[in-house]
């Protein structure tokens, strides 16, 4: 019986997520402290942590999503579970209506769940 390679697609989908997630990440912290300077009683100090904090967010998101990519063909159950953690890290950043952390939170989730349900290749 023939050994089917595992699918790169995770792999994939990782690099180019971890990659649109380090703009992303910049713009969910301005983005974020853009929104929270227009809440009443906003100082700049709280808008500048809200930036920081989702901004962390994000890059935290997207370093943890290009690892599991670049780690993916040594464990695939455990990085693609990694990727949705990137995946579900990034979703939170959608709060800021950033367009790119959406696009980031697709890759990371289809990644994941591609790495999740493949069957291991037979080896006979």
């Amino acid at each position: 019986m023939e050994q089917k390679p595992i699918s790169n697609a995770p792999m994939i989908l990782g690099i180019i997520g971890g990659i649109l997630g380090l703009p992303a990440a910049i713009c969910s912290g301005a983005c974020a402290a853009g929104l929270s300077t227009l809440a009443d009683g906003a100082t700049s100090q709280s808008s500048q942590d809200a930036g920081n904090v989702f901004m962390w967010l994000g890059l935290i998101a997207a370093i943890v999503g290009l690892a599991s990519a670049f780690l993916y063909k040594k464990n695939p159950k455990g990085w693609g579970a990694m990727m949705l953690l990137a995946g579900i890290l990034s979703g939170i950043t959608l709060v800021t209506f950033n367009f790119l952390s959406f696009v980031v939170c697709i890759l990371f989730l289809i990644g994941g769940v591609i790495a999740l349900t493949q069957k291991k290749p037979s080896v006979a």
